[in-house]
């Protein structure tokens, strides 16, 4: 986290996985029975420890945050709407970055959330995406092993195309709508888990294409200009692109930022546009307001030494 700071960044965005309440203290395995009436203590007992890391204070101290959660700091590996605990885990995640106490947050069902910077011109929109709480378990895929290997999938999950399931859930949807129609120049759609890609078979929006693709025909519909997915999860970093909207939609897949899985990077995408990279990195937006013809997004992923690994531009007036 120390190499975040050293970047100086205007604000950093947390996409999940804070804490593993849910993996035991040696990161081997997953606790069993989970969960049980030792689920909540554990919670927070690893929200204090994560507390107490010089590093993390450091972070927390020089640099304005916004956070979201995945499936482990909600409380449970592959998490869905189906958690038992997922209310109190709200509380307590909320508790961990300080939410206030009057906050919409803690009053509504999820941890979705937007806020706007920058005057008019250079409005940039982030939105917080809640892929937990409302979200129906995916199906799992009953092909074996061996033929997943051949086609380099990494998952268990199938592709889930019952119109009743979702990702976002009802309310959710009208809310992210009335966000699209308000005015900004670039959007920060902030997913946990990766939107773009299809082939992982991990938790991904490809597991729900329905709800993949209502996204992407909100997007038009709302005429939502300056979108930019940002996600999380997979434990490496790339960069995807599509067109199946209305305009080119990319997809910065930035992660881990403390625990890598070397050979995670090699499963297929055929939406992947940069390399891939499982080494300990972040994710970093930069925007060049003044860049002519029209300003300049720059999407890089920023190893721990501070150089960078790879990176994308992309033209504002591409996203429209």
């Amino acid at each position: 986290m120390n190499n975040v700071v050293a970047a100086k960044p205007d604000l950093f965005l947390m996409l999940g996985d804070v804490v593993y309440p849910d993996i035991n203290d040696e990161a081997t395995a997953l606790l069993e029975p989970w969960p049980s009436k030792e689920t909540l203590p554990r919670i927070s007992q690893v929200y204090a420890q994560m507390a107490a890391k010089p590093e993390y204070q450091n972070l927390k101290k020089n640099v304005p945050m916004l956070a979201v959660w995945d499936d482990h700091d909600y409380g449970i590996n592959d998490g869905s709407g189906d958690f038992s605990l997922k209310d109190e885990a709200q509380q307590l995640f909320l508790d961990f970055f300080d939410e206030p106490a009057d906050s919409e947050r803690r009053k509504t069902p999820g941890i979705y959330d937007v806020k706007t910077f920058g005057p008019e011109g250079k409005r940039v929109q982030v939105i917080l995406l809640d892929t937990r709480y409302f979200r129906t378990p995916p199906l799992p895929d009953t092909r074996s092993d061996e033929e997943k290997k051949a086609l380099n999938i990494a998952g268990r999950y199938a592709p889930n195309e019952d119109p009743a399931a979702t990702v976002l859930g009802e309310i959710q949807w009208r809310w992210l709508e009335e966000q699209f129609r308000q005015p900004a120049e670039l959007r920060l759609l902030v997913s946990s888990y990766p939107f773009i890609p299809t082939e992982l078979g991990r938790d991904a929006w490809g597991n729900f294409p329905l709800e993949r693709q209502k996204l992407f025909d909100l997007i038009e519909e709302t005429k939502a200009s300056g979108v930019v997915v940002l996600s999380g999860d997979v434990h490496f970093t790339e960069i995807s692109k599509t067109d199946e909207g209305p305009y080119l939609l990319y997809d910065f897949t930035s992660s881990a930022l403390a625990a890598p899985s070397v050979g995670n990077e090699n499963f297929a995408n055929k939406y992947r546009i940069s390399a891939t990279y499982a080494e300990v990195n972040f994710g970093l937006v930069e925007i060049d307001w003044q860049a002519q013809p029209a300003p300049l997004v720059t999407l890089k992923a920023v190893g721990l030494d501070g150089s960078s690994v790879f990176e994308q531009q992309i033209g504002l007036d591409e996203l429209r």
